[in-house]
This record gives structure tokens, C-alpha cells and sequence, in this order.
């Protein structure tokens, strides 16, 4: 087994290509960047978000527990299937795909499935395209790019098959083309070629590659991705990252259920042949009788293994210094498809190094698909699936946290000349749910004690920096400054935020007469102290560092 030292210098060692770009000084003396001396191998950063859910990042505690934030859940879809015959998703729009926000606009690339048959059919197309200026009401653009059922006035973006010379400007045969099943998009700020500014990784045949000068028009790679069903990729520490759930084998060879593995690329050309193991949860123990037959013999579990599986792997978003994630909480049941079938919630796990997560609270889902269910069927009572993405967005007060609802419905697999999946009922659409701005929880006091205190990781102070805290009840917070060694600093013993409310998303904090800037270049942690009293309970959701005065 390898020692958590060993781990860390190989961890050091796969981001030291983006390490690279910090220079000797900014490591080790005052600079313009805060550096953590816990995340080895890892580059300084302009900004440090320490979210209270995280307890990595403030790992030691006393008389406190996390209170977890329920997002409010907008009822109705912000996308649901198009009302026309001939749209390639008149049967379902699912967010297996991105949200971005930029320039005043919302974007985003999508999954759409489209009626086949009468019956019921339904078959999967293109990659679909829609537009936004508040994120709640959307467009779909006629592109102009695909022929679809003899026109072009449609939303689709030609990636993969229809990438092809042969296939571009034909009519789309389903039966030729293999839709896209998801396209997870990111803005690469830092790729200094403009056509290669967005990247996408989309599922068809495995997972492709492609790049883009505006998100619209794409260019496939050659280097692809073999396997995985995807929920997200994101860039963090200069290396990309996919999140899926792959087949793989637990302990003594067995076959594995869903579980999130991730594929990793230093220049997005080229894919590392291995995966990580991100996240696994627990597979029921061989001769319990628990995942087995009647003999004690192991049953697949992506067949009949009746347990919480991870489906889709982690929907991640990069926030400085930190990566939140959701995972898909697929509770599968029998039957798997229909009434009394799997459903789908969301739980919530953070990562520091984008690699490996750890979930907040163990086997709690975060979003709950009873809290974000589909449109009811008269007379059925059929499971709501919901799917994660990479589309965690900060938008001025609030987080938004879009994802997909679909309707499991009885499903009859291919079939018969057509080929093609019939399944009446089925329906899918995106939707939203918010918080206040990185509330995902909260760190507050026993119900039977008075005070309490926590401890964050130790961080190296840049030339000019302030602390900003994220809580209800600031009041009854009080942040003292220590060195690494937990030795209390002096004139650093009583940090109050200030402001006018004691509810605050950025309330600052000052020491009196004394700044942060005093401390620069020194390694220091910050003790938060909590003080209830007949008028307040305080709540701590985040603290964030930040360069400047």
C-alpha cells in the first residue's frame, strides 16, 4: 500500500507542469499570490475559498457541526423538449452538458433525444444549442449548421459523425448517424491559440475531443477518450480533467457497479492511458447476501447489484482552490426501469487536487429528485432520475446549480428493423436549483454548548491581502491569527467582521489598527472562534482570502 507521503510527491509531481509557472520567489517570499503549503506540488493563487463543508480546509474543530443549506428548487424547467414534430429534442433536453455565463449571456450545450415512432420510439441526436439573458428563459438559435429532416433551421452543432465530409449538408439518417449523449464544454482563459478557446468532450463511440473559436463551430481531435458515460470536464491546476463513471473491477477482480473514474491530458491532445478511481461507493461484500444470487455467487452489479451506485461520476467545478462536485446517487431497484424502478438524487463531495473527492456527508443526498421531479404521468408514479454537470455557477448573490430531470419509464430495448428504443412516456428537461452565493453549509454550534472554535490549514500571505467571511450571526464570530504552529499572534487576537448586518455573504474583517499586509510572507492560520448569545447563533459558510488592501 502506498504511504500518504508517496501519494503526495506523486501528486506533486503530476501538476508540476503547472507548478511551473510560479517562480521561486512567489513560493517562498511576499508576492501577489497566496500559496498552501498543505496542497504539495500545487500553484499559488490570487484567491482562497474555504467553504465549511469542507473539512480539509478546516480541519480541526470543536462543539461544532455542519449544517447543510437545501438549494430552493425552481418547480417549473428553464428547457423543456421543443413542442415541434420535427425538433431534435421533442422528446427530452437534458443538461448531460455545460452552463456558461459570459458576457452578459448564458450558453449552453445539451443532449436532446427525439421521437421516432408513434409508438414511442425515441432516438438520440445531434449536440443542441440555446441561448440566454437570465439564465431562466431560453432560445434555441437556428445555427444553420446540420441538416435535420430536410432543414437547416435548427439548433444543432455538427461535432463527430457529423464532422465527416461525406455527412455535412445531407439530410441527418438516425440510422447512420449515432446521436451525441452528452457535450461538456469549458472556456479555456488560458489557451493563448483563439481556436482552441472552448473545448468540448462529448459521448459517441467513446468520448471525442473537440475545440472551438466561439462554442459554435468545432474542430474534432484525433487523440479520443475509449469508454466512460461523462457528467463533467473541467480544467484545474493547468491539467484537464474528465469525470465518468467506466467500468472497472473492485477488490478480488470482481466486476464493478457505477462508479466515478477520471481520465486527465496536460495539453488536451493527448489522454492519459490510466484513470483514477475519484470516488467509489460502498459494493456490497461477496457471500453476504447482498449483491448475491441464492448461492452466494456475485451478481454484476450494473445488472441486478441493488445498491447506491455512482452514475455519471462527479459533476465538477473548479473555485480557486477548491473543486465542488455533485454525484449521481443512482439508488438502483427492480424493476430498473418503471414504476417502483431506480431513481436518482445528487450528492455533494469537494476535491483539492480535482483527482480525489470526498463526500460531505456520507451517503446524504444534497438534492433530493423528490425535490426536483418531473412532470407527473395521470394514474403512474413513476422515479425521477436527476443527472450533474459541470454548470455550478456564481451569479452575483447567488449559486446556481443547473441539472437535468428524466422521467423513468418503462423501457424496451432495440428491437425489430427499426432499431430503436420504444418507451412511451418518457420526458426529460433541465432545471435549476439556488443558494445564497457558496452556502452549501454552514458551521455552527452544538445545540448544548455556548461556544466553540475551528481551525483553517495554514496559508503563506502575499504582500497585501484581507479576509472576508461568509456567515449569519458575524456578530458572535471572532477570528484570532496564529502562526503555523497554532502560536496566537499578537495584535491579531480580535478580528470582528464589520458592516451594518450581522448577515453577510463578504463582510471583511479588521484587527483595529492592524492589517493583514503586516504579516506578508509569513505562514499563518486563522482561528474562528463562535459565541452564541440571547441574540445570536452564528453560522459560518465560508471564508475567502483576497489580494489587495
Amino acid at each position: 500500500m502506498k504511504s500518504k507521503h508517496s501519494r503526495s510527491v506523486a501528486m506533486g509531481m503530476l501538476f508540476a507542469v503547472a507548478a511551473a509557472s510560479v517562480s521561486a520567489e512567489t513560493a517562498g517570499s511576499p508576492s501577489g499570490l497566496f500559496r498552501l503549503p498543505t496542497d504539495e506540488g500545487a500553484p499559488s493563487v490570487p484567491r482562497v475559498l474555504w467553504l465549511a463543508i469542507d473539512v480539509r480546509a478546516l480541519p480541526l474543530r470543536q462543539n461544532l457541526t455542519l449544517f447543510l443549506t437545501r438549494p430552493e428548487v425552481r418547480r417549473e424547467p428553464v428547457l423543456a423538449p421543443s413542442p415541434s414534430p420535427d425538433a431534435p429534442d421533442n422528446v427530452a433536453a437534458y443538461l448531460y452538458g455545460t452552463v456558461l455565463h459570459e458576457g452578459g449571456k448564458f450558453r449552453m450545450w445539451y443532449y436532446g433525444l427525439h421521437a421516432t415512432t408513434p409508438e414511442g420510439g425515441i432516438g438520440t441526436s445531434p449536440v443542441c444549442y440555446a441561448e440566454s439573458l437570465d439564465g431562466i428563459s431560453w432560445s434555441r438559435p437556428n445555427l444553420g449548421h446540420v441538416v435535420w429532416r430536410g432543414s437547416r433551421a435548427n439548433n444543432l452543432i455538427a461535432v463527430g459523425d457529423l464532422n465527416r465530409p461525406e455527412e455535412n449538408g445531407f439530410v441527418v439518417d438516425t440510422r447512420k448517424i449515432k446521436g451525441v449523449s452528452g457535450a461538456y464544454v469549458i472556456r479555456d482563459e488560458e489557451e493563448p491559440r483563439p481556436g482552441r478557446r472552448y473545448k468540448m468532450i462529448y459521448e459517441q463511440r467513446g468520448l471525442g475531443v473537440a475545440v472551438s473559436p466561439d462554442g459554435i463551430r468545432w474542430t474534432d481531435l484525433p487523440n479520443r477518450i475509449p469508454h466512460g458515460e461523462p457528467s463533467s470536464l473541467y480544467k484545474y491546476r493547468g491539467l484537464y480533467f474528465v469525470s465518468a463513471h467506466a467500468s472497472g473491477r473492485g477488490e478480488g477482480d470482481r466486476e464493478e457497479g457505477r462508479q466515478a473514474y477520471t481520465w486527465i491530458s496536460r495539453d488536451f491532445d493527448h489522454w492519459l492511458p490510466e484513470t483514477v478511481p475519484s470516488f467509489k461507493t460502498p459494493e456490497p461484500v461477496v457471500g453476504s447476501g447482498w449483491g448475491t444470487d441464492a448461492k452466494g455467487r456475485w451478481i454484476t452489479p450494473t445488472g441486478l447489484g441493488l445498491y447506491t451506485q455512482d452514475h455519471l461520476g462527479i459533476g465538477a467545478v473548479p473555485m480557486g482552490n477548491v473543486v465542488v462536485g455533485l454525484y449521481g446517487m443512482w439508488n438502483q431497484r427492480l424493476p430498473l426501469w418503471g414504476e417502483g424502478g431506480t431513481d436518482g438524487d445528487l450528492g455533494l463531495v469537494v476535491s483539492h487536487d480535482g483527482l480525489f473527492f470526498d463526500e460531505v456527508v456520507k451517503g446524504l443526498p444534497y438534492l433530493r429528485s423528490t425535490e426536483s421531479p418531473v412532470e407527473p404521468v395521470p394514474g403512474k408514479n413513476y422515479p425521477t432520475i436527476l443527472i450533474q454537470n459541470n454548470s455550478i455557477l456564481n451569479v452575483g448573490a447567488e449559486t446556481w446549480i443547473y441539472h437535468s430531470r428524466w422521467r423513468n419509464v418503462e423501457l424496451a430495448l432495440p428491437a425489430g428493423p427499426s432499431g430503436v428504443e420504444i418507451a412511451p412516456n418518457y420526458w426529460g428537461c433541465i432545471a435549476l436549483a439556488r443558494l445564497p452565493r457558496d452556502r452549501w453549509g454552514a458551521l455552527g454550534l452544538w445545540g448544548d454548548k455556548e461556544t466553540g472554535s475551528a481551525w483553517t490549514i495554514p496559508v503563506t500571505l502575499p504582500n497585501r491581502s484581507h479576509l472576508q467571511i461568509n456567515g449569519s450571526g458575524c456578530n458572535g464570530l471572532r477570528i484570532e491569527v496564529a502562526d503555523e504552529s497554532f502560536g496566537l499572534l499578537s495584535n491579531f487576537g480580535r478580528g470582528q467582521a464589520v458592516g451594518s448586518s450581522p448577515d453577510s455573504l463578504d463582510a471583511g474583517i479588521e484587527w483595529g489598527d492592524h492589517q493583514l499586509g503586516e504579516l506578508a510572507g509569513k505562514t499563518v492560520r486563522f482561528h474562528v472562534i463562535f459565541t452564541r448569545s440571547p441574540t445570536t447563533n452564528p453560522r459560518l459558510f465560508a471564508l475567502t482570502l483576497l489580494t489587495g488592501p
